[in-house]
C-alpha cells in the first residue's frame, strides 16, 4: 500500500485549509468530521447571495485527515498547470491524495480554488441568501469547499472552527450607499425661489460592521455648501434603522454656512458594536437655504449643486452623492404699441396664483409675498428691461402700476409661467422667460371730419327736421 498523510503533513493540510486568504469575490474553507457538516455565514450582505462549492472530498484515519480529488475530476485537477504548482498527489487505494508543496500561500490555494471550480464545472452543494445577519449552509458532506459571494471582491475571511459546524465571518461587505440609496431634495423638481428652505435627506443603506475586512468603529458624514446655497445651522437630524439618535450619539465636528462634517460612532468605549444589525442604514436630514447668489435657469450650474460624502472610519474615497436646486426669472421688456420702441420709466408689481404679492429684500434678494402696499416695484430702465429674479415654479401675473411718460396705464394683467425645463436646447429655457409688454399712447379726442363731428352733424339735423315738423303742425292748428 502506497504511503498516505503523515500525521504532521496532515495537520498543515489542515492548517492550511481552514485559514481563507484574501481573495476576489471568494473564500475557502474545510468541514470536518461527522456525517453530515453546515458552513454559517455571518455578517451577511442583505441578498447577497451564497454558494458552497466542494474542492476536495475528506477522508480519515484516526485524527488525521486527508483530502483526495473527486473521483470525476482527477483529470481535469492533474491537467491544470496551476494545481501542478500547488498540490503533490499521491495514488493508493483507487484514490488520489493531496499534499500542498512547501512554500506554497494560502493566497495561492485560494485563487486556484476559484479558478478550478470553473474549469471543473463543479455544482454547487447548497447555497442562501444574505439577509443581513447569518445564514447556514447545511447538509455538507466532509470535505474541502469553496464558498462563493456575491458580494465586492478583496476582503478575508477567516474559519473559526473545524468541526462539522463551521463559521466564517463575512467580511466582503463593502460600506456604500446601496442601489437605492442617494441624496434627495424635497420638492420634486428641486425648484426654488430665493430665500426658501432647501430640505435635503441622505439615505446610506449599507452601513456595515466591516467594510473591506476592516471593523468599522465610525461612519463621516460631510456635505458642503456652494456660494449659491448655505447650510442651515442647527438642522442636523441623525437616524440609524429609522430610529432618531438623540444629538450626544454624534458628535458635529464642523458646521457653518459652508457646510458641516458629524462623525457617528459605530462602536462603545469598550469595542462593540453599538447596533444590533450586521447591515444598518443610515438616514440624516438637514436645511439649506437658496441665496441671490444661486444660478438661474434650468441648467445645472456649480452655484446650485452640493455633494453628500459618507465614509466608513478614515477611508475618504467616497465619490459622493450630488444634487442641484433651480429658480426661474421673469424679464419685462416694455415696448411702444405702434412701433415697438423701448419704454423706460413703466413699474410693475408681481402678483401669484394666491393673490399674493412678491416683496423682495433688498439685501439678501430674500422672496415673500404679501399684499400690495408692500410689494416690491419693478421698473423698467431705457432698454424696456425689468428682471424679477429667483422664483420658483408657478404662473404669475405682471400688474403695471405706472405708465411711461405719455401712455396709458395698462389695463388688466400680463400672464407668466415658468416652468423648469428638463432640456435646454440654444436659447430657450422655459424657466427664464420673457414678457412683452405692449403701451400705446394717450386716446385721441374726436378731430374734424372725423366721426365725433359726423355724430354732431346728424344731431343737428334730426333737431332741424323735428323742429320744422312741429312748426308745420302748430300752423295747421291754427287754420
Amino acid at each position: 500500500m502506497k504511503k498516505q498523510f503523515k500525521p504532521f503533513a496532515a495537520l498543515i493540510v489542515a492548517t492550511i485549509l481552514i485559514v481563507v486568504a484574501i481573495l476576489p469575490k471568494f473564500s475557502v474553507f474545510a468541514a470536518q468530521i461527522g456525517t453530515t457538516g453546515k458552513i454559517t455565514v455571518e455578517n451577511t450582505g442583505k441578498d447577497a447571495t451564497y454558494n458552497a462549492y466542494k474542492i476536495f472530498d475528506a477522508t480519515y484515519q484516526g485524527n488525521a485527515v486527508s483530502y483526495t480529488i473527486p473521483d470525476n475530476h482527477v483529470s481535469i485537477y492533474k491537467n491544470d498547470t496551476k494545481f501542478n504548482e500547488l498540490f503533490n498527489t499521491q495514488e493508493n487505494g483507487g484514490k488520489t491524495y493531496v499534499t500542498v508543496k512547501e512554500n506554497v500561500a494560502d493566497t495561492d490555494i485560494a485563487n486556484w480554488a476559484k479558478t478550478i471550480k470553473e474549469i471543473g464545472n463543479i455544482s454547487s452543494s447548497a447555497n442562501a441568501t444574505g439577509n443581513g445577519s447569518s445564514v447556514t449552509l447545511s447538509n455538507l458532506s466532509f470535505g474541502y469547499y469553496y464558498v462563493s459571494t456575491s458580494l465586492k471582491e478583496g476582503a478575508t475571511v477567516m474559519v473559526t472552527s473545524v468541526n462539522p459546524n463551521a463559521t466564517i465571518q463575512e467580511k466582503n461587505n463593502e460600506a456604500d450607499w446601496g442601489d437605492t440609496g442617494g441624496k434627495t431634495v424635497g420638492d420634486q423638481n428641486k425648484t426654488y425661489a430665493i430665500g426658501n428652505t432647501v430640505p435635503y435627506t441622505l439615505n446610506y443603506l449599507n452601513a456595515v460592521r466591516y467594510s473591506n475586512g476592516e471593523k468599522v468603529t465610525q461612519y463621516v458624514v460631510e456635505d458642503s455648501f456652494p456660494q449659491g446655497i448655505t447650510f442651515t445651522e442647527g438642522s442636523i437630524k441623525v437616524f440609524v434603522n429609522e430610529v432618531e439618535l438623540q444629538a450626544s450619539a454624534y458628535t458635529i465636528n464642523e458646521s457653518s454656512a459652508s457646510g458641516f462634517k458629524i462623525t457617528i460612532p459605530w462602536v462603545n468605549n469598550e469595542g462593540e458594536f453599538i447596533y444590533d444589525n450586521e447591515t444598518s442604514m443610515i438616514k440624516v436630514t438637514y436645511n439649506g437655504v437658496l441665496t441671490n447668489k444661486a444660478n438661474i435657469g434650468s441648467a445645472d450650474s456649480d452655484s446650485n449643486k452640493n455633494t453628500a460624502k459618507i465614509n466608513p472610519n478614515t477611508e475618504t474615497d467616497d465619490e459622493g452623492k450630488t444634487v442641484h436646486v433651480y429658480t426661474g426669472q421673469i424679464t419685462i421688456d416694455k415696448v411702444d404699441g405702434q412701433n415697438n420702441n423701448k419704454l423706460a420709466g413703466a413699474e410693475f408689481v408681481l402678483k401669484n396664483e394666491q393673490g399674493q404679492f412678491l416683496n423682495v429684500a433688498d439685501e439678501t434678494g430674500k422672496i415673500s409675498w404679501g399684499e400690495q402696499s408692500a410689494a416690491t416695484k419693478f421698473t423698467t430702465d431705457t432698454d424696456g428691461k425689468a428682471e424679477i429674479k429667483g422664483l420658483d415654479e408657478g404662473t404669475y401675473y405682471l400688474v403695471e402700476t405706472k405708465a411711461p411718460d405719455g401712455y396709458n396705464l395698462l389695463q388688466g394683467e400680463t400672464q407668466v409661467t415658468l416652468t423648469k425645463a428638463e432640456n435646454v436646447t440654444g436659447d430657450t429655457d422655459s424657466f427664464i422667460v420673457t414678457a412683452t409688454v405692449k403701451n400705446n399712447t394717450g386716446t385721441e379726442l374726436p378731430s374734424t371730419g372725423g366721426v365725433g363731428t359726423t355724430i354732431l352733424y346728424t344731431v343737428g339735423a334730426i333737431l332741424v327736421v323735428g323742429g320744422s315738423v312741429i312748426l308745420l303742425a302748430r300752423r295747421r292748428a291754427r287754420m
